[in-house]
């Protein structure tokens, strides 16, 4: 496990940088400069004096405090065409910088010490502007930027800027849904085939990173073709949305349930011994077999056949348990239907 301060590091500095990726280049040097102040007063507070000695050149002063305090194992400075390339080795946080730039796209944002330069050269009515900046490597990253004159260092958040705010709210919001839409089986709201693949690998290698029991079932409904052909596809439909209803109220919060295809679904059950796993699908198995299916017109009566799979740590494979879960299935098939074999 990570060192916390290290995850909540992290997390302060994505949260941050997704707020201001809202706002344009402007109105984030204002935001940049008054988060800047904010942190070399609390470092002044905490014992780190930073004296501002009101030039351009506190800029190097602030950043020589940076180093020395263990910001970075080292700073080569060297002359460009513009500005100076800043090569950083074993910058504190370079996993979180990595991070956040790539969310924010603004290179200033993925870094303390540049809303503290930001600041700085705000007072003088300059800022910095950046050329470039590449993470070379685990270890290495190297910056390049000038101090440029500032033509607008005031910044407003006016109507525009914030209109430009709710579009990116807007945006991620949609980009929620499609992401929903793109994992969901628009017939039963349960996931789809596509999300439950994914899912299983990553659930089933927890598993065995943790040393849990894990089952999976696998079931379908019992004859549904006759439902099918006798009452019709939409009354077909209805059947399997109940049947999804019915399966939410049966298994956990921690389970992944999701139609596997057709009249066929399946259950990823994390933690689960295999008794445990007997009581869920037999609590599914009954729960269906009690229900009157209605659609409106009909009250129909189905029942549905399960296929167990219990893994133990040396042998936890997503592969393996999907395709013991449906020979289980089959047995259950053979053995008569409306029945559970593991």
């Amino acid at each position: 496990m990570k060192n916390f301060h290290a995850v909540l590091y992290e997390a302060v500095l994505v949260a941050f940088g997704k707020i201001l990726a809202k706002y344009d280049v402007f109105t984030q040097g204002v935001i940049m400069r008054d988060i800047g102040q904010e942190v070399v007063a609390y470092l002044n507070e905490h014992g780190f004096g930073f004296q501002e000695t009101d030039s351009v050149e506190d800029l190097n002063t602030l950043t020589d405090l940076f180093v020395k305090n263990g910001f970075a194992e080292a700073l080569e400075i060297t002359p460009a065409e513009n500005g100076d390339t800043y090569i950083w080795t074993n910058l504190y946080g370079l996993s979180a910088y990595k991070k956040l730039y790539d969310l924010a796209l603004n290179p200033f944002l993925a870094c303390p010490l540049n809303l503290c330069m930001f600041y700085i050269a705000a007072k003088h009515k300059k800022k910095l502007k950046m050329h470039r900046k590449e993470f070379k490597s685990e270890s290495i990253t190297e910056a390049q930027y000038e101090l440029v004159d500032d033509t607008d260092s005031e910044g407003n958040l006016d109507e525009l800027v914030l209109q430009s705010a709710r579009l990116f709210e807007i945006a991620d919001e949609k980009q929620k849904l499609f992401h929903h839409q793109s994992i969901t089986d628009t017939l039963t709201g349960l996931y789809n085939l596509r999300h439950v693949l994914d899912m299983g690998e990553r659930i089933f290698e927890q598993a065995k990173k943790h040393h849990n029991p894990i089952a999976i079932l696998i079931f379908d409904i019992d004859y549904f073709k006759v439902v099918n052909d006798s009452f019709g596809h939409s009354t077909g439909d209805a059947v399997l949305r109940k049947l999804a209803d019915i399966c939410r109220q049966s298994v956990r919060e921690t389970d992944l349930l999701a139609r596997y295809g057709g009249e066929e679904f399946i259950v990823i059950l994390p933690n689960t011994h295999p008794a445990r796993a007997l009581e869920i699908a037999e609590r599914l198995r009954k729960g269906v077999e009690t229900t009157a299916f209605d659609d409106g017109k009909n009250k129909i009566h189905v029942t549905i056949s399960i296929g167990i799979a219990c893994q133990h740590n040396q042998e936890l494979s997503f592969d393996s348990a999907l395709k013991n879960a449906d020979e289980a299935l089959y047995r259950a098939k053979n053995e008569g239907r409306n029945r559970i074999a593991a």
